[in-house]
């Protein structure tokens, strides 16, 4: 049996730096084959190459395509698996079909939005984000209990390691604790290892490990990613065409002067610096580099050691204005042992979200009197679908009350109580998110697939601390995946009939019992 290189590492708790290898669209892939053989070749050459899942919404060869080629020759693939192309069914298939190959690292991501395809944009599914992804794997992992006719089955257990992302150089406060917040529900339901997004600042990086160390994280690896970027690539960061990347002007200005040397100087100044930090390993990539432009990085880095205190300067390309969890230390990171900077909330709810919230109080949480005189004349169904009656009919106008207030899209399976009726994500998400924010919002909070819409999830950040609900609520919930049998039912009589997710909710992290939440 092949070694794993990378749970090997992690078990040990051994530095280690991994390459990714981003996947073209073609099925000729020459220039990775040669880095294959070149890493196999050499004695300290790369063990460990993560595979993209058509990155940037764009057609490419998927990661199973080259899974072969890697362990054949040696290494280790880390296979990344993304919800936009497929849904839960599809997922779970690609998820068996690894499993054959051998295939034990998968890095959940919720993916990019969709950009170019075959006679136009691709459409957009994303039934699964990159929390319930990670739920799907660790539930593999002990094997999926289904039915065939009267039998209850049981898939095959794999021993799958699962990996998740973080991005931690968001420039906005609701955009970075919410980020944080997401990556503690993916640790809670499997995550082994955390990957960060690239970027260039890296007094922002270490704060995610202060973070983890005080939140009780701390024996969660995290890889940091250190990404040799041209001026060229910079400026397609700037113009937010990478999606989730920051790339100030002050770096953009500094990659036009520089020296292909002196780009992969920098990423070994970074790599030294995350190893003496703890970070238990480095995540390298960057457009054109060869195997050897990566080897001559991680040599570099060794010979650093700690030298990268004295150019520190060069390791932090800070954003103007941008928001920091801690204050500034004596050494130019943030000071781990400060309080927290979180803003206090000076703003007002809104009109409508105040009645919506009056409304469910009274009229639709279990236990209030409208519950109580309501759940009974709707009946308890084990089905979904529409019922007819008269208080089918008293309840039903309850969606032209959603649809005006909230633009509800009738999915039937509303999470809008979990959300302070702040407003609703399968309309106001491009990726129908329901577990929180994807890293792809711009530097201005807006969303990845369109500049002229904020992100949702800030406004539900910003919501929940208005109203006096604290946002780290959504670091300790699991919302299921939405159930497509509710599509186009009243939501409000699926809740009164037990149908809806309320009941199959999870309060999760450590120390928690896996509670259903209760609204």
């Amino acid at each position: 049996m092949r070694e794993n290189h990378l749970r090997s590492a992690l078990e040990q708790k051994r530095f280690f730096c991994s390459v990714e290898l981003v996947l073209g669209r073609d099925h000729t892939v020459e220039e990775a084959e040669t880095f294959i053989r070149e890493a196999a070749n050499q004695s300290d050459g790369f063990r460990i190459v993560s595979l993209t899942d058509l990155p940037s919404g764009n057609p490419a060869l998927p990661p199973e395509a080259f899974v072969e080629i890697v362990s054949e020759a040696g290494l280790t693939p880390i296979v990344h698996l993304t919800g936009k192309d497929g849904n839960r069914s599809f997922l779970e298939g690609r998820l068996h079909s690894l499993a054959r190959l051998g295939v034990e690292n998968v890095l959940a991501l919720t993916g990019d939005a969709q950009r170019e395809g075959f006679q136009g944009q691709s459409k957009p599914v994303y039934d699964l984000d990159s929390v319930l992804i990670v739920w799907l794997i660790q539930a593999m992992r002990e094997g999926l209990e289904y039915r065939r006719g009267k039998r209850t089955l049981r898939t095959t257990p794999f021993d799958f390691l699962p990996g998740a992302v973080v991005n931690p150089f968001k420039i906005g406060e609701p955009d970075q604790l919410m980020q944080f917040y997401k990556m503690e529900l993916k640790i809670a339901v499997g995550a082994s290892y955390i990957i960060t997004q690239l970027g260039f600042n890296l007094r922002k990086l270490y704060e995610l490990k202060q973070y983890m160390n005080r939140e009780g994280l701390q024996d969660v690896p995290v890889i940091a990613n250190v990404y040799v970027p041209t001026a060229f690539v910079a400026r397609m960061m700037k113009q937010g065409l990478i999606a989730g990347t920051v790339a100030t002007d002050e770096l953009i200005e500094r990659l036009g002067s520089e020296s292909k040397t002196e780009r992969l100087e920098r990423a070994a100044n970074m790599v030294a610096a995350v190893k003496d930090l703890g970070f238990s390993g480095a995540h390298l990539g960057g457009f054109g580099l060869t195997h050897d432009d990566f080897l001559w990085i991680t040599r570099r880095a060794a010979e650093l050691g700690d030298g990268w205190k004295d150019r520190i300067d060069d390791l932090i390309f800070g954003y103007p204005g941008e928001f920091y969890l801690l204050p500034e230390g004596e050494n130019g990171l943030s000071a781990g042992d400060r309080e927290y900077q979180i803003t206090d909330s000076t703003r007002r709810t809104r009109f409508m979200q105040t009645l919506s919230r009056q409304v469910h109080q009274r009229l639709i949480k279990e236990d209030s009197w409208g519950a109580r005189f309501l759940a009974p004349r709707l009946g308890r169904s084990e089905e979904g679908g529409e019922s007819t009656g008269f208080w089918h009919g008293v309840v039903g106008m309850s969606r032209w009350y959603r649809k005006a207030t909230l633009g509800c899209m009738d999915c039937g399976d509303c999470i809008q109580d979990h959300l302070n009726y702040a407003g609703c994500p399968m309309n106001g998400c491009y990726k129908n998110l329901r577990n929180g924010p994807c890293g792809g919002s711009r530097t201005d909070g807006t969303c990845e697939a369109d500049s002229g819409v904020p992100c949702i999830w800030n406004e539900i950040y910003l919501a929940a601390a208005a109203c006096g609900d604290d946002p780290r609520k959504f670091a300790r919930t699991l919302i299921p995946p939405r159930d497509w049998n509710l599509d186009r039912t009243n939501a409000l009589v699926n809740r009164f009939r037990n149908l809806d997710n309320l009941s199959h909710r999870r309060t999760v992290g450590r120390g928690a019992d896996s509670k259903p939440e209760v609204e």
